[in-house]
C-alpha cells in the first residue's frame, strides 16, 4: 500500500488511525527486552557482544573507542511491530551505522539525553546538545561521534508511517530539533517499553507504539513548519492520551491515584486535573468508568462464573461492596447480580461510560 496516495500531507491523525489498524501486536507474541553491559564480558569480547545485540535488534554498528578512552557501554533494546528502540550510555566512541534492518525504508531518530553527539549523514553534519533530536534515513550510513558519558536513545520506524504528515523529509534530515515537551513524553514511553512497566498486553503495546509514532510525527511536523501544533495534536493532548492509556492498563490497582499518575508522567496533579477538565470530566470519573467497565466485563464473562460479586469488585479496585453496587446500578441501570444473570448484550464503550458517569459519586476512586 502506498500511504502517500491515500492520506493528505500533514494529516497526522489520519496517519495514527492507519497505524493502529496496520501495526497490530499479535496476541501471545513475545517481544523480549535485550540488555548489554560491557563490564559483563571479558575486555577482548566486549565490542563483539555489543555489536551482536544491536545488529539483531536495531542496526549493524561498527564501534571504535576514541583514543585514550576506556570503553564502557550499557544498553537496553527492544524490537516491536513498527518500532525498534534502544537506550544507551557509553564512553567516548565513534560509531558507523550501516543500513538498518528490514525491507521497508526506515527513519532513524536520535536524541541525546546527556552529553553531546555529532552526526554525519549524507554530506550533512549535526551537533546534538542534550535534549536535541535529529533524523536520518536508515538506507544510508551514518557516522556518530559521542562524548564520554553520553546517554542517547535511538528509535527506528518505517518511513511510511510518518511520511504523509511531512511534505519534505529531506529538508529536515540531520537538523537538530529542540522539542522539550514531546521529547519528555517520548522518553517516558521509551523508559516504560524498555522496563516492561505493565506494557505486556497486546492492546497496550499497540497503543504505546501508536503514541510513539504520533509523538515522532509531531516533532517532525514542528521541525518542518516551525509553527505551533493545532489543538488536539499538541503536547497536552498527547499527554492526556498517555495518561488515559496508563489508567486503562492499571485501572484495578489500589495504588492508582492522581499523585501516582502525575509522578509517573512527570507533571503535577493540578496539571492532570486540568487535562481532564478540558474534556468535561474529572480524573476520578474516568478511573471509576474504567473500573466499572472492567467489572461488567468480568460479570458477563463465563470464565469468571465461579467468582463472587464481592471478589470481582475487589479485583477491579473497589474496597466497599455497597459503594460498588450503588455506582454500578446508577451507571448501568441494573444491579451486578442482574447483569451476571443475563450475561447478554454488549458492554457500553469506554467513551460512553466516561460520558455517562459524570455526576455519579466517585467515592475513593482515583484519589
Amino acid at each position: 500500500m502506498i500511504l502517500n496516495r491515500l492520506l493528505p500531507p500533514g494529516d497526522i491523525r489520519a496517519v495514527i488511525l492507519w497505524v493502529r489498524e496496520q501495526i497490530m501486536t499479535p496476541s501471545g507474541a513475545d517481544f523480549p527486552i535485550e540488555r548489554i553491559a560491557s563490564d559483563e564480558a571479558p575486555a577482548a569480547e566486549q565490542l563483539v557482544r555489543v555489536r551482536a545485540v544491536y545488529a539483531r535488534t536495531l542496526a549493524d554498528l561498527d564501534i571504535t573507542p576514541q583514543p585514550g578512552s576506556s570503553f564502557t557501554w550499557c544498553g537496553a533494546l527492544r524490537r516491536l511491530p513498527g518500532l525498534a528502540i534502544a537506550s544507551t550510555s557509553c564512553s567516548a566512541v565513534r560509531i558507523v551505522r550501516g543500513r538498518a534492518l528490514g525491507d521497508d525504508e526506515e527513519l532513524i531518530l536520535t536524541a541525546t539525553i546527556a552529553g553531546r553527539a555529532t552526526l554525519r549523514h549524507g554530506g550533512r553534519t549535526a551537533e546534538l546538545a542534550p535534549g536535541e533530536v535529529a533524523l536520518t534515513r536508515g538506507r544510508d550510513a551514518t557516522v556518530a561521534e559521542l562524548d564520554a558519558q553520553t546517554r542517547w536513545i535511538v528509535l527506528r520506524i518505517p518511513l511510511r508511517l510518518v511520511a504523509p504528515a511531512i511534505s519534505d523529509i529531506d529538508a529536515i534530515l540531520v537538523s537538530p530539533v529542540a522539542a522539550p515537551e514531546p521529547l519528555s513524553m517520548l522518553l517516558h514511553y521509551v523508559d516504560d517499553l524498555l522496563a516492561s512497566n505493565g506494557l505486556e498486553r497486546p492492546e497496550t503495546l499497540n497503543l504505546a507504539v501508536a503514541h510513539v509514532h504520533e509523538i515522532i510525527a509531531l516533532i517532525l511536523d514542528a521541525a518542518q513548519t516551525g509553527k505551533g501544533v493545532e489543538k488536539g495534536r499538541g503536547p497536552g493532548a498527547l499527554r492526556l492520551r498517555a495518561i488515559k492509556a496508563d489508567i486503562v492498563e492499571n485501572a484495578c490497582s489500589r495504588e492508582l491515584t492522581i499523585v501516582a499518575i502525575a509522578e509517573r508522567h512527570r507533571v503535577t496533579p493540578r496539571y492532570v486535573r486540568k487535562l481532564f477538565e478540558g474534556e468535561g470530566m474529572t480524573f476520578s470519573e474516568f478511573v471509576l468508568a474504567q473500573r466499572l467497565a472492567r467489572a461488567r466485563r468480568m460479570l458477563t464473562d463465563p470464565r469468571s462464573g465461579e467468582e463472587t460479586i464481592s471478589a470481582i469488585a475487589f479485583a477491579c479496585g473497589f474496597g466497599d461492596l455497597s459503594y460498588f453496587n450503588r455506582v454500578f446500578r446508577r451507571l448501568y441501570g441494573a444491579t451486578p447480580t442482574a447483569v451476571r444473570d443475563t450475561r447478554g448484550g454488549a458492554a457500553a464503550s469506554v467513551g460512553e461510560q466516561a460520558g455517562r458517569i459524570t455526576g455519579v459519586e466517585c467515592g475513593a476512586a482515583g484519589r
